[in-house]
């Protein structure tokens, strides 16, 4: 046999089977504890190399000698970034036989507090004119770390990120922070903060760049866009402007930026570039579903974006529901310069709720306008219906009307809200009789508010008011019933109302409310208890409040809130489950 073979060999057994070599440490054992407050003993068994390291096989008594002493400057700068700059730190080393122990007993001391603050700004922020926002006033008015207030360094960090943030998102997306100091005072337990800002110049919004058409004009995307000529730059309007072109149907994919470093090459304009991916111009879509309101459905939708080639968007749309049945059309016409959108309608819809029977036709134009905040419309509209009870003679009635609506949204996120309300009021009227069965007008409020209790507790009120003034003259689609998933739980829906033989028929007048208040367990996950009351009556005498009570689970999904409640309706005696999808509004 080789020598050299048998010499590699022995080599390998001596390493690997006799402690030769590094391949095994000792066989000592290595503890560290660690007597500090909770979160500052949980911040050092996170990051000391000490801890990391004592489980590795290579340890041995002179490295953890070493780890030992390098854990003081370790201690010192992870309770720095916590604002602890005088710690008192004791090491006890230990050893019982082949265990060895490190024990750090810490005193962190006071945390240093912030004296003074001082910003202060150079570049166009120091011309600009007054009332323009940011300004420097404003800022140093919002700066995160008061006087007063501890240092930390994730503080420190998150309140110049915060105080850089106000400035790129608007008038200035090329401004920079040139120097940052932080001077502690340990004796004092003091410290002072200086930060040097440049704004650099004020950036406008320059000429649109589009990409990505090829069916449709440009003229879609300029009526759509809310940034007027040589606008300040704002990262707002171009999220709005983003926002609008994905809400118009067109588009599959957008993306709405602009390029604020060309703005110093170009006097301060700053081009916006729209790139789109088109959407099919026909789409046909199908779906199943099931609503504790009506039912088992199923649902086909065909989308036509550009019927008869002048950008009009077509929808049609058949519903089949165990309650309801409906065949729809709605004709979308594309954004003006103005912001109108104007759009035609066309449906036939049947119910049968409650022992009635309803089947509408109607047609209708309408124009609305408005950002999500404030949003509003106009439109007139012709109806026809039959209306059939149980036990009780069928009738006919018709109305021409003209209505008035306008929403409120005022939310912290319009999916999932936490804070803030929803206000929508309704006003439709026939106004002549000779084209109406009579005269009336029919009334609707409804509004919606959050209003977080503690982090984790949240609150929501919810109510509902509506009236029909006429002499009874009012087609049944314009008047009123309660109960279901969005009315009262508890009770099924549309089963509130007025009495008619064997059939529950809607009331001039409605008031429900709600009260519910969510605990979160998780971020996403929460538990519910609720009241809701409310009901429809003929006069305001009459309208006496029936109540439900619930629990429920929620869920805040990527397309809003999700709940499942089961409800007791009082009045009844019985429980009812109902689902809950979205913000409804």
């Amino acid at each position: 046999m080789n020598r050299r073979f048998v010499i590699y060999v022995y080599f390998l057994y001596v390493i690997f089977f006799c402690g030769g070599g590094v391949a095994y440490a000792d066989n000592n054992s290595y503890q560290v504890e660690i007597e500090a407050p909770s979160p500052l003993a949980t911040l050092l068994k996170n990051h000391l190399d000490i801890i990391k390291w004592r489980q590795n096989p290579r340890m041995s008594p002179g490295e953890w000698k070493r780890l030992s002493t390098e854990a003081h400057q370790q201690i010192r700068d992870l309770l720095a970034t916590e604002g602890y700059f005088s710690p008192n730190i004791n090491l006890q080393a230990t050893q019982n036989n082949s265990e060895h122990i490190a024990k750090f007993m810490i005193e962190p001391g006071n945390p240093a507090v912030i004296d003074k603050v001082d910003i202060t700004f150079t570049g166009d922020i120091t011309q600009q004119p007054a009332k323009s926002s940011p300004s420097q006033q404003q800022i140093r008015d919002e700066w995160l770390l008061k006087s007063g207030m501890t240092f930390t360094q994730t503080a420190w960090s998150d309140a110049k990120r915060n105080l850089l943030s106000k400035l790129l998102v608007n008038r200035y997306p090329n401004a920079t922070i040139t120097d940052t100091k932080a001077i502690i005072d340990a004796n004092q337990q003091t410290a002072s903060l200086q930060i040097s800002v440049d704004s650099g110049s004020t950036v406008h919004f320059g000429d649109i760049q589009i990409e990505g058409l090829q069916r449709y004009p440009e003229s879609i995307i300029h009526n759509l866009n809310p940034i007027k000529p040589n606008e300040v730059y704002s990262q707002a309007q171009l999220l709005t402007f983003q926002t609008r072109l994905q809400e118009s149907g067109y588009f599959r994919v957008v993306e709405v930026t602009s390029d604020a470093r060309a703005a110093s090459q170009e006097n301060n304009l700053a081009p916006i570039k729209v790139r789109v991916d088109e959407n099919q111009s026909i789409k046909l879509s199908t779906g199943v579903g099931y609503s504790t309101n009506t039912g088992a459905r199923t649902q086909l939708t065909v989308d036509h974006l550009n019927l008869f080639n002048r950008n009009w968007r077509m929808t049609s749309s058949l519903r089949l529901e165990e309650k309801l049945q409906s065949i729809s059309g709605v004709i979308r016409l594309p954004t003006t310069k103005n912001g109108y959108r104007d759009s035609a309608n066309a449906a036939t819809t049947r119910t049968e709720i409650e022992g009635q029977t309803t089947t509408v036709t109607q047609a209708g134009v309408k124009r609305a306008w408005g950002t999500l905040k404030r949003e509003q419309y106009v439109g007139a509209n012709v109806l026809s219906e039959h209306v059939k009870l149980d036990s009780a003679e069928s009738s006919d009635n018709y109305a021409a009307t003209l209505g008035y609506g306008i929403t409120l949204r005022r939310t912290d996120n319009n999916l999932n809200p936490s804070r803030g309300y929803l206000f929508n009021a309704q006003f439709n009227g026939a106004p002549l009789a000779s084209l109406s069965n009579g005269t009336f007008l029919q009334s609707y409020f409804k509004t919606q508010a959050y209003y977080p209790i503690t982090k984790s507790t949240q609150l929501i009120a919810r109510a509902e008011i509506g009236m029909v003034n006429g002499k009874n003259s009012a087609p049944a689609a314009f008047l009123f019933r309660a109960g279901g998933d969005q009315s009262v739980r508890g009770y099924g829906f549309q089963s509130l109302g007025v009495t008619e033989g064997d059939a529950i028929v809607g009331g001039r007048y409605l008031a429900t409310g709600s009260i519910e208040i969510i605990q979160w367990l998780t971020p996403e996950w929460g538990a519910a208890i609720f009241t809701d009351f409310g009901n429809a009556a003929n006069t305001i005498k009459d309208l006496k409040p029936v109540y439900g009570y619930g629990l429920g689970a929620r869920w805040k999904s990527p397309v809003g809130p999700i709940g499942a409640d089961i409800a007791y309706g009082q009045e009844t005696d019985e429980y009812r489950m109902h689902f809950n999808i979205g913000v409804v509004f």
